[in-house]
């Protein structure tokens, strides 16, 4: 609340704390006086800086000034705060730290008191480093005594790690300063320093600022690989500036952050090379005790550095290795103060001394008369103390009060002012950017709206079939809806709509002669004149013609009109008097029915005038009606008007009744419920009551500090008047308790000592085992120091210095991991040429099976494989140790090889050049032969991914060959479409056993319990495929033909209620193996290969890049539909070549796999089935769930961490890795690859300066490499790769190989000689036992090398010692005596310090923190070796079973081929009583007689029984009478060979004889041909299904050869 708000004038406190520091008795001639202490003493402190110090300022990040460097540049840092310590709170908050250092302070902070860390005067500080602690044991650790001599040690040791922690984070801020000045930017603070660094832009920035020049400086958000070029231009101007190697760093060391301090140290050492040449006029200051960090910065800052383990550098000895002298300061020329000054100074203790007497004496007499007049006065001081006291209270109570008030006003006040212009200027702010917030709303708009249409799109896609349904369906109900809507409104409205139809025509029609009347009115005279002209014309053209005819007869025609006029005029007249004459007329009723239809009429013609004016005339109703209605309210309104006043009475009287009667009846229920309202009453004060005690408590509780203080106060006085009458009672009898308390100690002390001993005695079992444990934890922690400390000591170095002896374990295990490395390679070639040969046998049989090839070319190709496996690859073991015979090289051959080395380097760490190579195979669009053969040389030059290194670079390269494959493609569909080349590299490498032993965990049971086990089970869901098997097998079965018709629709067949069933339940089958493998699936997904996973995460992800407006679903699928197509589906065809089952499949067990394989596919596919699958689509309800259980499945499978964390490898590993890469491959490998590089080297590498181009142009011509490399022994060579650049020269070699002399001379020692240090060891003199050590020791060394040269390998161990030098036989050292061997190593130890390598600082403390790093480096090696034997082992046990199951196969094979022609008719049962002189009887007589006899027998049926049994269907050139007369004859004298022969009694018909073997009408059947031809025109011997003689029923005939000659009888 207060923070809002300006300082205000702050009450007095209850008990005020001193501002100022607390005076001597002699500062200041009256007393203090303290309200909470009144009668007793008064205590003064000594001095101790404030007595409440005031409030800390919240620094930056670090708080630094730069007052003490060296022409220091115009940048000013005066104006941040400085703090000279660091408090105790703030040391405990390091207790959660990651870093060593702070951890430690945090211990110390817990277990020491303020005087170990605070500074309380100037003697505590270092002489010119001020803030810094002296090293010096406080007065408390003087007095405490201690059982060892290590304990009495120990506090120099702590407060030297408290200094050290200390003094490393003020060199990261020095180094922060110093970086600004150069290039005049703020950087980030230390805690985000490191990852600042780490893209070398602020180290290039430093070398532009420097040497003035415009660098490529790479800048980028993400860190990238290409920042290493900004790491380069610094390297290089280090090495313009000649800084030594000492100082420098590696590229890991920041850019992976694995030994930030040798950067920190680099950059300070820089500074002092600059300075000392001049380039820059200030160094780096000094920045210890001057510098405030704050908790989450120190914990995040040591984080790093206490995981990577490295050892701090040592910063303090920058001036002397760089000779920098200080500069000179001026002499002083002293005047006359600062001769008093120093006069006084010198004499400051004496003066000091009296000057404490004078102030103790005066204050002692003032203390006295004070303490006398306040003994006299104590009931008055006491009653003015409680007045005061209650005054005071009083005061502050209201203050508070009123202040609280004013603050809660003034803050709302604040607040809703700041909050109104908050909004008001957001709403302006918002108001001037409505354009632009308008665009960005209909760009986000239309972008959400695009996605929103692709993602509906894709899942209409996925439902494109059922959705059309749908609308069909949705279409023709609301069509239906709407017609019969209408048809029921036209119902109802029938009458209305004619009537109105026939006022509407009537209108129209109306309209119509109006307008024609109107238009003729118009032109009525020029009509009427027309007409007339019309008629005039007219009239005249017939007078004429008339008048013409008429002349010819004129006289005629009068006098027959005469005599005409004249008898019609009589005859008319005579009728009329003879009607008149002879009826009786009503004229009267006549009449009067004229006048009453004339009435009518008009009545009629009325009506529909006024029919016609409706609205008129009910609109005129209307206002008459209004009228007279209002003239009667008017006259309603008058008449109450004139009678006001009564009815104004008479309403009151009505109301004043009502308001009595209501009255009444509230004071009847009120009294009625009198006790009800006597207990709301009483339960309503009760709560007001309540309510007030309630105030009353919240006020008291916010008054409560106050309260409280009070209280406080009053009970310190009590208790200090108690305490002091105590202790003035004490003081008389102090020497008695004295000694009393010294008795009573030594008496408790010897008593404890006594229970201890006799405790020991009792439990000594208990100790020795605790005693045990303790030196168990202390070698554990030794080691740990080993492992992960800074700086360990000597003592630990020479217990794990054994771990540097390759014993026979680590011998024999280096040994067998090459024997096994080079049997993998030998066996894999092996089995992939048995597999070969299996594969063309298999092929093989299944043509003879199906009778396309004879039996004599499968023995020819059997012929060409014998033995076992193995004979298919010649034995020889690949090439010996060395990688390639050097008696058979020259020099010019051997450097081909190194050159071939190099070119394999680079082609597997330099991805880009092998996808480039991929995506040009696939653009040249080359036969599969070759395709197949580039394929092969990638996986030979990454060694088969057998080892990690070579698995991490393979999946990098189908990775980066994936990303240029999706960044090449437009659209997603063009990617669906590509055939590219990395997924056959795919394919390839996931047939290692561990991708076939994952296969086996999801689909092995699946398999084995569903469809091998399941003999009886049938997926077969084409209704008409299951209608046609019915048929067959009731043929077969019954030997009848069916009465159903084979040849119907599909529709049809599914009526039948058989297939109808059969059909159901084998949907119902797939469904359940479907779920089946799901469900498997989703149990052992965790089990995948990281490789499958890595390779399905890398496509998600580039595709999400590359097309971020496709939905995620839509990329997940495609992904799940990857992984099915490239790793699943293969397995899931063929179970038996990927060692998912170990047995061969049937024809069955095959097509119930590709059912379900349908089924699956089209899960991963994402779509629902269509037309073409129509009968399929009852499972589509299965689909969709099953499409959204994958995509979980998928999302589960892509979370996977990235290859570089999972491999523990990345790009520089290889760089300081002591162990190379080697590669075994055959040399005609070695030169295919060298020339597949050649003819593509324009699309590997469009740069001409491009560094494989320089390899390739050193390689030459691969033909004439592989002339001067012909005389090589071994075909197979062992290849030692290297980088390009590992030739240059380094310029501190002869450094680190006296580096490593010394090392190995330190090790010798330290094993003879024990101390605290190097430095005490090497000072040591040698004594006669130390010669006698050395002289065992060398025993020692020479036995183990002899029984290493006893043994077969020529190769030997590497002893402890023996690890640093190259020579591992070499004896130079245990030929030198003792003291010779440590006058060597001290000469080496003053070299490597003059070179600056080592310091006598840290009493050498580098050689041992290099020896422990070579013990932890060994021991990583040994736990990665065991893992790579137990994969190798594993992959050639896989492969030793791949070859047992080849062999299997190939015998079962061979066992088929022996066996194929003798075990379908082997089987004959009794031979069968033929009754005589029948016509089988009489036919096996003629047999007999002629000398024939058939080996399988022979069968002769006439041509009637045949078909009447339906076997026979026509026989063209006879008719149905004649084939009682005809006989056809069934023989065998060949297996699989039938011989049909026709027959008229004894004579045989030309033409009427054919060869048929099973195989063919097997295969007929399996083709569902219903009928077979025989006896074909121009082919003697064969039957076909087209036009032929005789035409018999396959299924029937079948059964027929199956009855007579392969059944027991």
């Amino acid at each position: 609340m207060r923070k809002a708000l300006r300082p205000l004038q702050q009450a007095p406190q209850t008990s005020p704390i001193a501002e100022k520091p607390a005076r001597s008795r002699l500062d200041s001639p009256t007393h203090s006086h303290s309200r909470s202490q009144s009668v007793e003493n008064l205590r003064y402190l000594p001095y101790d800086g404030p007595v409440s110090p005031p409030s800390k300022p919240r620094p930056l990040s670090i708080a630094i000034s730069r007052a003490d460097s060296i022409r220091a540049p115009t940048r000013d840092h005066s104006a941040r705060p400085l703090s000279t310590h660091l408090e105790q709170p703030e040391l405990k908050s390091f207790q959660k730290s990651s870093t060593g250092h702070l951890r430690t302070l945090s211990k110390f902070a817990e277990s020491g008191t303020d005087e170990d860390f605070a500074i309380k005067s100037p003697e505590q500080q270092v002489v010119g480093l001020n803030g810094r602690r002296r090293l010096q044991r406080t007065e408390v650790d003087r007095g405490k005594k201690s059982t060892s001599t290590w304990a009495n040690r120990n506090w120099m040791d702590q407060q030297r790690q408290f200094l050290q922690a200390y003094e490393y984070l003020c060199h990261i801020g020095e180094a922060k300063e110093w970086m600004e000045d150069i290039i005049e930017t703020d950087l980030p603070p230390v805690v985000e320093l490191e990852e600042a660094l780490r893209n070398g832009v602020t180290l290039a920035e430093i070398v532009q600022t420097i040497q003035g020049q415009p660098l490529r400086i790479f800048r980028d958000p993400k860190l990238q690989y290409r920042h290493s070029n900004n790491y380069a231009h610094f390297f290089k101007f280090l090495s313009e500036v000649e800084l030594p190697d000492l100082f420098r760093f590696e590229l890991v060391d920041l850019y992976e952050k694995k030994n930030v301090p040798k950067v920190i140290y680099c950059i300070h050492a820089l500074s002092w090379l600059l300075f000392r040449k001049g380039i820059v006029d200030f160094r780096i200051g000094n920045l210890v005790g001057k510098l405030q960090f704050e908790d989450h910065e120190l914990e995040a800052t040591q984080k790093g550095l206490d995981k990577s383990g490295v050892s701090m550098p040592n910063f303090s000895g920058m001036q002397a290795n760089f000779a920098v002298e200080p500069e000179p300061e001026p002499e002083p020329v002293e005047s006359e103060e600062d001769r008093i000054d120093r006069e006084l100074a010198e004499n400051e203790e004496v003066i000091v001394d009296l000057q404490a007497q004078m102030r103790g004496a005066l204050v002692r007499i003032r203390l006295g008369n004070l303490m006398q007049e306040l003994w006299d006065n104590e009931h008055l001081i006491m009653d003015l103390q409680a007045r005061i006291r209650g005054d005071w209270a009083r005061q502050i109570a209201y203050y508070r009060l009123d202040m609280r008030r004013f603050a809660v006003t003034l803050q709302s006040a604040a607040r809703g002012f700041l909050v109104r212009s908050r909004l008001q200027g957001e709403e302006q702010y918002w108001q001037d950017k409505e354009h632009q917030v308008l665009k960005v709303q209909n760009l986000f708009r239309g972008r959400k709206a695009r996605a929103q249409v692709q993602y509906t799109k894709s899942k209409i896609q996925c439902h494109e079939h059922g959705i059309r349904q749908f609308q069909a369906a949705i279409r023709g109900a609301l069509e239906r809806l709407r017609v019969c809507d209408r048809y029921e409104q036209t119902r109802d409205t029938e009458p209305a709509v004619v009537h109105i139809q026939a006022m509407i025509r009537g209108a129209l029609v109306r309209q119509q002669v109006d307008r024609e009347w109107s238009e003729l009115k118009e032109n009525e005279p020029q009509i009427a004149g027309l007409q007339a002209a019309s008629r005039a014309m007219r009239v005249r053209k017939s007078l004429r013609s008339d008048q013409e005819s008429l002349r010819q007869y004129e006289s005629t025609a009068t006098l027959l009109q005469a005599a005409a006029r004249g008898l019609l005029a009589r005859s008319k007249n005579a009728a009329v008097q003879k009607k008149l004459v002879s009826t009786k007329v009503n004229w009267a009723g006549l009449q009067s029915q004229i006048r009453a239809n004339v009435l009518r009429n008009s009545l009629r013609q009325l009506q529909e005038a006024l029919q016609a004016e409706v609205p008129q005339i009910t609109d005129l109703q209307a206002v008459a009606r209004g009228g007279k209605m209002r003239s009667d309210v008017a006259d309603t309104l008058s008449q109450l008007h004139e009678q006001e006043s009564v009815i104004l009475s008479l309403q009151a009287y009505i109301r004043g009744f009502l308001s009595r009667q209501r009255h009444f009846s509230d004071l009847k229920a009120l009294q009625a419920q009198t006790p009800a309202i006597l207990d709301l009453q009483s339960s309503c004060r009760g709560f007001m009551q309540r309510q007030r005690t309630y105030e009353t408590l919240c006020e008291l509780n916010a008054q409560e500090p106050e309260t409280v203080d009070l209280q406080a106060v009053a009970r310190g006085v009590l208790v200090r008047m108690q305490i002091g009458i105590q202790l003035g009672q004490v003081e008389e009898h102090e020497e008695a308790i004295i000694e009393l308390q010294a008795l009573t100690r030594g008496l408790m002390i010897r008593q404890k000592f006594v229970e201890k001993k006799q405790f020991y005695k009792e439990n000594m079992e208990k100790v020795i085992k605790v005693q045990s444990f303790i030196r168990g934890r202390q070698q554990g922690e030794a080691y740990k120091s080993l492992t992960s400390g800074t700086n360990p000591p000597v003592s630990t170095v020479k217990n794990f210095v054994h771990l540097l002896n390759d014993n026979d374990i680590d011998f024999d295990e280096e040994i067998e991991f090459e024997r096994l490395r080079k049997t993998v390679v030998q066996h894999v070639r092996q089995n992939e040429l048995a597999e070969q040969y299996v594969d063309q046998l298999d092929i093989k049989i299944a043509l003879l099976v199906k009778n396309k090839i004879t039996l004599d070319e499968v023995v020819k190709h059997q012929k060409h494989f014998g033995g076992n496996v193995g004979t298919l690859l010649s034995s020889k073991d690949i090439s010996s140790k060395d990688p390639f015979d050097l008696k058979a090289l020259n020099k010019n051959s051997r450097r081909k090889l190194e050159q071939y080395q190099e070119l394999f380097f680079v082609l597997q760490t330099q991805p880009q050049y092998m996808a480039r190579l991929f995506r040009r195979v696939r653009d040249q669009n080359q036969p599969e032969k070759d395709t197949k053969r580039i394929e092969q040389l990638t996986m030979s030059l990454f060694g088969l991914a057998q080892k990690r290194r070579e698995e991490y670079w393979l999946l990098k390269l189908m990775a980066r060959s994936l990303k240029e494959e999706i960044e090449g493609c437009a659209t997603l569909q063009e990617y669906l479409r590509g055939n590219f080349f990395w997924a056959k590299l795919f394919s390839n490498y996931v047939r290692s056993p561990r991708d076939r032993k994952f296969l086996k965990d999801v689909l092995g049971t699946v398999i084995r319990e569903n469809i091998i086990e399941n003999e009886h089970l049938d997926l077969e869901s084409d209704p008409m495929q299951i209608y046609r098997s019915a048929i067959n097998n009731e043929e077969l079965r019954t030997g009848q033909r069916s009465h159903r018709d084979p040849n119907v629709s599909r529709d049809i067949a599914l009526k039948d209620p058989e297939t109808r069933g059969t059909f159901i339940h084998n949907l119902q089958d797939l469904r359940d193996v479907a779920d089946q493998y799901f469900s498997m699936f989703e149990e052992v997904l965790h089990r995948m290969p990281y490789g499958v996973r890595y390779i399905a995460q890398q496509m998600f992800e580039e595709l999400r890049q590359k097309f971020p407006y496709e939905a995620q679903e839509q990329l997940l699928q495609i992904t799940g539909h990857w992984l099915w197509k490239s790793y699943i589906q293969p397995a899931l065809l063929q179970p038996q070549h990927w060692g998912v089952v170990d047995r061969g499949l049937s024809p069955v067990m095959n097509r119930n796999l590709g059912a379900v394989a349908k089924v699956l596919s089209q899960i991963a596919v994402g779509k629902l089935f269509g037309g073409d699958d129509l009968y399929l689509q009852p499972l589509n309800s299965y689909i969709t769930e099953a499409i959204d259980r994958l995509q979980d499945l998928c999302s589960n499978m892509i979370n996977v961490r990235a290859a570089e964390a999972q491999f523990e490898i990345d790009e520089f590993n290889d760089l300081f890795a002591r162990t190379k890469p080697t590669l075994y491959i055959k040399l005609a490998d070695v030169f295919a690859i060298h020339n597949l590089v050649i003819d593509d080297l324009p699309s590997l590498c469009p740069s001409q300066d491009d560094p494989l181009r320089e390899v390739i142009r050193e390689l030459g011509s691969a033909k004439n490499n592989e002339n001067e490399l012909l005389h090589v022994s071994a075909t197979e060579i062992t290849l030692t790769l290297n980088p390009k650049y590992h030739e240059q020269e380094d310029p501190d070699a002869a450094i680190k190989s006296l580096f490593m002399e010394t090392k190995r001379y330190v090790l010798y020692i330290i094993r003879i000689q024990t101390g605290a240090n190097l430095t005490e060891i090497m000072c040591k003199p040698v004594t006669p036992d130390d010669e006698d050590r050395w002289d065992a020791l060398i025993r020692e060394e020479i036995a183990v090398q002899q029984k290493d040269r006893s043994r077969k390998h020529s190769a030997v161990r590497s002893s402890a010692a023996s690890t640093y030098t190259a020579d591992m036989g070499s004896n130079s050292v245990l030929d030198l005596d003792y003291p010779t061997l440590k006058q060597y190593c001290l000469e080496n130890m003053v070299q490597l310090q003059r070179a600056g390598r080592i310091t006598h600082t840290n009493n050498y403390q580098d050689l041992l923190n290099a020896i422990a790093v070579d013990i932890r480096t060994k021991h990583r090696r040994r736990i990665q070796r065991a893992k790579e034997l137990d994969g190798v082992r594993t992959t050639l046990s896989a492969l030793d079973e791949k070859a047992h199951f080849l062999e299997s196969q190939l015998k079962s094979y061979n066992d088929y081929i022996e066996q194929a022609m003798v075990t379908l008719q082997s089987k004959k049962g009794k031979k069968k009583f033929l009754l005589p002189f029948t016509r089988q009887y009489n036919h096996q007589r003629e047999l007999k007689n002629s000398g024939r006899e058939y080996r399988f027998g022979s069968f002769k049926y006439s041509a009637r029984n045949l078909a009447e049994k339906g076997i026979l269907i026509s026989w063209s050139g006879y008719h149905e009478r004649q084939w009682d007369r005809l006989d056809i004859t069934i023989s065998s004298n060949q297996t699989g060979v039938f011989e049909i022969q026709g027959s008229q009694g004894s004579l045989m018909i030309p033409g009427a004889f054919a060869e048929i073997p099973l195989d063919g009408l097997l295969q007929a059947q399996f083709d569902n041909h219903q009928f077979m031809n025989l006896f074909a025109e121009g082919a003697r011997g064969a039957a076909t299904a087209g036009e032929g003689v005789a035409r018999v029923n396959v299924n029937l005939f079948l059964h027929l050869i199956f009855k007579k000659f392969y059944r027991d009888e």
